[in-house]
C-alpha cells in the first residue's frame, strides 16, 4: 500500500511564519493561505518538535491533505511533509511516542466528497526525518463514516485505537475499538451496535489486570472492559464534567482528568479531578476554575499534562462556542497547579482573534506547549484559519526574545469589547483582590470597582459612547492596561 501514498517534504518558501523565540520560549505561527488545523503535538527527547494535522484550501474545504511539520527546540522550522492519497483526503490524528526515536502515526483517510465517509485507519512509523513506513490500511464499510478517532500507546508497544462510527441510515455515533499488535497486525476488535452503547470512546488505557479502562463520551462515564472488550461495570464521571475530557495518568491505576464542569450552575467553567482508582471515585480530589457567564472549555484532544505532577499545567479556550469560524475574541487559558489541584497561576493569551486551544504538553525544561488555531476574523473574509504554538516556560511566560511576540499575554481582560451597558472583568487566579479604573480619552477617571476574587462588572450605561482607557492593578504585582470602546 506505500506505493500509494504520495509524500513529499515541502520548504514552505511560500508561507508566512511569524517567529519569535530565542531558548526556551517561543512563539510560532505557521499562516498560509491554506486553512489548518492542528491534531497533535509532541516534543522529542532532544527537545525537537513534530505537529500534526491537516491543510485544505478554502476553495476546496473537503479535500484535506495530511500535514507534519518539524520545529527545532527554538521553535524554528526544520521540514514538513504533505500527506496526500488518491481521491481521498487524509487527517494525521495522532503522533505516538514509544521505547524507540520512531513515532507511531495513526490517521484517517476518507472521501473528499464527504463528512469523514467512507473512512479507512491508516497506520504507520514515522522517523525524526519525517519518512513515512511500515504502512497498514484497515478499510471500514462504505456505509461508515468516522465520528471520532483516538489512540494509545500500551506498555507492551500494542496500540489502542477507538472512537465511534456512524451508518449513511443512524447518525447515532457507535463505539469501537481496535488492538494492534507493534507491525499492526490487528489482535481484536469490538463494535458495540446498541441503543445501550450509543457514545464516543474518546480516551482509552490497557490495564495491569488485562482489563481496559475507558472514557465514553455523551454517556459521560468510565466503562471497565474485560479481555474481549466487554463491558464489566461502569461509573459516571464525578462532578458533571463533560465535553473535550482530557485525561493524564500518573501511575498505572490513578490519573488526573480535566473537563467541562456543566452543573449546577455556574457552568462551563474548568473542572479537574485527582482520581484514585480507574472506576473507584470515592475521595477523589475536585477543583474547578473559570467565569459563570461565558465558557472556559478544555483543550480540545487533551487539556492536561505534566512531567512533574506537582507542576500541573490545565488549559483551555476562553470565549468558547461550537463552530470552527467564529467572529468573535477568544484567548487561551493556561492554569498551573500542585498535585493536589490548588491553582498556583492563571494566565491568557490571544483576545485579537479567534483562538481554540487543541492541545497542552508539559516540556522537557519545566515549560509547557500550548497548540491551537487562530482564526483572523478581523482581517479575512474566507475559512482559513492558522495553526500556533507557544512555547512558556514555568511560569507561563514568553521571555528572552529580541521583539515582544505578536500574541498578547494578560493576567486579566476586559469583556465585552466594544461593549454598551456593562463591561466585566476576569482577573487571574493568583491576584485575591484588584482594583479596575476607567478613564476617559481626556485622563478623567469616570469609573473604579474593587474586584475581589476572579471577576468583577460594571454598570457603563451612564457613559457616552466613545474610546476608554482601562487600569487594573492590585498591591502584589498586577498591572493590565488597555482600551475599552463604548458603543
Amino acid at each position: 500500500m506505500k506505493k500509494y501514498i504520495v509524500i513529499y517534504s515541502v520548504l514552505i518558501l511560500f508561507v508566512t511564519i511569524k517567529l519569535k523565540g530565542q531558548s526556551i520560549t517561543f512563539e510560532y505561527l505557521l499562516s498560509t493561505p491554506q486553512d489548518e488545523f492542528l491534531f497533535d503535538i509532541v516534543e522529542a527527547s532532544d527537545s525537537n518538535i513534530f505537529f500534526c494535522g491537516w491543510l485544505s484550501s478554502p476553495l476546496q474545504p473537503k479535500i484535506q491533505k495530511g500535514l507534519l511539520v518539524k520545529l527545532n527546540n527554538y521553535g524554528e522550522f526544520v521540514d514538513s511533509n504533505i500527506l496526500t492519497y488518491p481521491d481521498k483526503s487524509i487527517n494525521v490524528i495522532r503522533l505516538l511516542s514509544g521505547n524507540s526515536e520512531n513515532y507511531t502515526m495513526v490517521s484517517i483517510i476518507f472521501d473528499s466528497v464527504g463528512s469523514y465517509q467512507n473512512g479507512n485507519i491508516f497506520l504507520s512509523t514515522m522517523d525524526e526525518s519525517l519518512n513515512i513506513f511500515n504502512n497498514s490500511i484497515f478499510a471500514f464499510p462504505p456505509t461508515y463514516r468516522f465520528d471520532h478517532l483516538s489512540a494509545q500507546l500500551e506498555a507492551n508497544g500494542n496500540l489502542l485505537v477507538g472512537g465511534a462510527i456512524e451508518t449513511i441510515n443512524n447518525h447515532n455515533p457507535w463505539p469501537f475499538i481496535y488492538e494492534f499488535n507493534s507491525v499492526f497486525d490487528s489482535l481484536k476488535a469490538r463494535f458495540y451496535f446498541d441503543s445501550n452503547d450509543i457514545g464516543i470512546i474518546l480516551k482509552l488505557k490497557a490495564l495491569p489486570d488485562s482489563n481496559y479502562w475507558i472514557i465514553k463520551a455523551l454517556r459521560r462515564r468510565y466503562e471497565l472492559l474485560d479481555p474481549s472488550f466487554n463491558v464489566i461495570t461502569t461509573q459516571k464521571i464525578p462532578d458533571y464534567l463533560s465535553g473535550n475530557l482530557g485525561v493524564k495518568w500518573d501511575t498505572d491505576t490513578s490519573f488526573y482528568l480535566v473537563g467541562d464542569k456543566l452543573l449546577p450552575e455556574p457552568s462551563h467553567n474548568l473542572g479537574f479531578i485527582r482520581q484514585y482508582h480507574p472506576m473507584d471515585t470515592t475521595g477523589h480530589l475536585f477543583n474547578q476554575w473559570g467565569v459563570s457567564d461565558t465558557v472556559d472549555f478544555p483543550a480540545v484532544w487533551n487539556g492536561i499534562d505534566f512531567k512533574n505532577k506537582d507542576s500541573i499545567f490545565i488549559g483551555g479556550t476562553r470565549n468558547f462556542w461550537l463552530g470552527d469560524y467564529n467572529n468573535w475574541p477568544s484567548w487561551f487559558i493556561v492554569l498551573q497547579t500542585d498535585s493536589m489541584l490548588n491553582i498556583r497561576w492563571e494566565r491568557f493569551y490571544g483576545g485579537d482573534a479567534y483562538y481554540l486551544m487543541c492541545k497542552i504538553i508539559a516540556a522537557n525544561d519545566g515549560g509547557c506547549f500550548v497548540a491551537g488555531t487562530r482564526y483572523d476574523y478581523l482581517h479575512t473574509t474566507e475559512q482559513e484559519r492558522d495553526i500556533i504554538i507557544l512555547k512558556l516556560n514555568s511560569e507561563g511566560l514568553i521571555t528572552g526574545n529580541e521583539e515582544k511576540p505578536s500574541i498578547k499575554m494578560q493576567e486579566a481582560i476586559v469583556f465585552p469589547n466594544p461593549g454598551t451597558s456593562e463591561i466585566k472583568v476576569r482577573v487571574a487566579a493568583q491576584y485575591s483582590q484588584s482594583v479596575f479604573k476607567l478613564y476617559d480619552i481626556n485622563g478623567k477617571l469616570v469609573l473604579t470597582r474593587n474586584i475581589t476574587g476572579k471577576w468583577g462588572e460594571a454598570n457603563t450605561a451612564f457613559l457616552n459612547p466613545g474610546t476608554y482607557i482601562y487600569r487594573i492593578t492590585s498591591n502584589d504585582g498586577l498591572y493590565e492596561s488597555g482600551k475599552w470602546v463604548k458603543q
